[in-house]
């Protein structure tokens, strides 16, 4: 039997007897319309199964655009300073303390900072930390972009602030306690280079290594102002160039929006400072409603902070401004 072939002509088109390759009127020839191929009940069900996985969640929103951003996302620092430790399960978070020194903890929820003077460890509680977010499915509809994916890290935003919150906490009730020991130290003339070097050895004296100056971005601008006998040319083009420099005689420059302006505290380095025990590390619950139609995670974590060694932080407070050479 002889092989069929293909047609080669083109859907709706029939050859008949004399016809060449005329347009025959059929019944069944229907023309389409692009833009009614889906109607909005079609295009909800197919967003909707989309949702009711991970992977089609990451499809949905891989199809999406970028938004416009109204500020940089919030970069948490509080595990910086910190030796982390991930406890096991059933596992008590407690500590040796340094034996000429005291220990400050934060407890739970709503109670002051623990100050442990006695005893040779220190048993820090720990604390939970929630993040509820949802939106409902006829927003994720009208979204241009991945309204899912910018919900997560919004989360993860939010816990991070709620860390950074407490850290300053205690590091303010830490120096606070511990002024005997590590003065406050005070300037008038901005932040220069002569108000940084003190505040570094008030840690230093106590033979702790000096690790990173925290502050605020306002405070920081101050460097930016510094001279030709402040850097040198190298570090000066480097400033001028990108608006940042990153350390000073070795400790990093870390700032943060949470420290008030006027306001930098020096750390030494995490193994001497204290640590962050971490029972559960941030997870994503799903916490959808179907009866309202909304896509919702929770955000949940449980650590806690504890300071070991009061000696290893160390705060410093000025006023003014650097004065600027040309006024002379």
């Amino acid at each position: 039997m002889a092989k069929k072939l293909a047609s080669s002509y083109p859907p709706g088109f029939k050859k008949g007897p004399r016809e060449g390759f005329a347009v025959k009127a059929d019944n069944d020839f229907t023309q389409i319309d692009p833009y009614k191929i889906h109607n909005d009940a079609e295009e909800s069900d197919q967003i909707w199964n989309l949702l009711q996985t991970e992977a089609g969640r990451q499809a949905l929103g891989a199809q999406m655009a970028i938004p416009i951003r109204t500020q940089l996302d919030y970069q948490g620092m509080a595990r910086r300073f910190f030796e982390i430790d991930v406890l096991a399960q059933g596992q008590i978070a407690r500590y040796d303390k340094d034996i000429d020194g005291f220990a400050t903890t934060v407890g739970k929820r709503g109670e002051i900072i623990d100050f442990i003077v006695e005893g040779e460890y220190v048993e820090p509680k720990t604390w939970e930390i929630f993040s509820p977010s949802g939106i409902r499915l006829s927003e994720i509809q009208q979204r241009r972009f991945n309204v899912l994916d910018r919900m997560q890290e919004k989360i993860r935003i939010h816990v991070q602030l709620q860390e950074d919150t407490q850290f300053l906490a205690l590091a303010l009730a830490t120096v606070a306690a511990n002024t005997t020991n590590n003065p406050v130290t005070t300037g008038t003339t901005g932040l220069n280079k002569d108000f940084l070097n003190e505040l570094a050895a008030v840690v230093q004296t106590h033979d702790l290594p000096a690790y990173s100056f925290l502050m605020n971005m306002k405070s920081y601008s101050h460097i930016r102002s510094w001279q030709r006998d402040d850097v040198d040319p190298v570090t000066q083009r480097e400033i001028m160039q990108t608006g940042l420099m990153g350390s000073i005689w070795g400790i990093d420059l870390i700032v943060s929006r949470l420290v008030p302006d006027g306001v930098v505290y020096l750390f030494s380095e995490p193994r001497f400072t204290g640590v962050l025990p971490v029972r559960t590390d941030l997870i994503l619950m799903p916490d959808d409603e179907p009866k309202r139609a909304l896509i919702a995670y929770v955000g949940y974590e449980e650590i806690g902070m504890t300071i070991v060694n009061a000696n290893s932080v160390a705060k410093g407070t000025f006023t003014g401004r650097i004065p600027c050479p040309c006024a002379a």
